[in-house]
């Protein structure tokens, strides 16, 4: 499956509409994984075509747009002040770790959700783990 994450529902609610306008079925949920804020995770199947694919991206990118603008309205915006990322810590334990949406929004344009998830994962990784020896050496 691949995963869409939207922290505004009428973005979500257009992402949905052009996949139901295109004939692609998807399932989405909420998720409240994601620290204060609610967010929405809408999949789709792999085996979707590469055009359409392509299409879904250049729309997911307009929509994180939409919601960078969102996010710098004052009063009339989306009431977020935190994004957050859960990472399972060495001894079990969960972690919440909380970023600016704006930054989460901005990652999501180039990255797909399970990439950034890795991403956050090797660096709670490397905290709890870490390696004082030469940065070019190999493991």
């Amino acid at each position: 499956m691949l995963d869409y994450i939207f922290f505004d529902a009428k973005l979500s609610n257009k992402f949905k509409d052009h996949l139901t306008k295109v004939g692609i079925e998807f399932k989405y949920e909420q998720d409240s994984a994601f620290g204060s804020v609610q967010g929405e995770i809408v999949s789709i199947t792999d085996e979707t075509s590469e055009n359409l694919l392509d299409e879904l991206q250049n729309l997911y990118d307009e929509l994180q747009r939409e919601l960078e603008k969102i996010l710098e309205q004052n009063d009339e915006g989306l009431v977020m002040s935190a994004a957050g990322m859960e990472v399972k810590l060495k001894d079990g334990k969960l972690c919440t770790l909380r970023v600016a949406p704006a930054i989460v929004a901005r990652i999501l344009t180039v990255l797909e959700f399970d990439e950034l998830q890795t991403f956050v994962d090797n660096i709670a990784k490397s905290v709890e783990e870490p390696d004082n020896g030469h940065f070019c050496h190999n493991k």
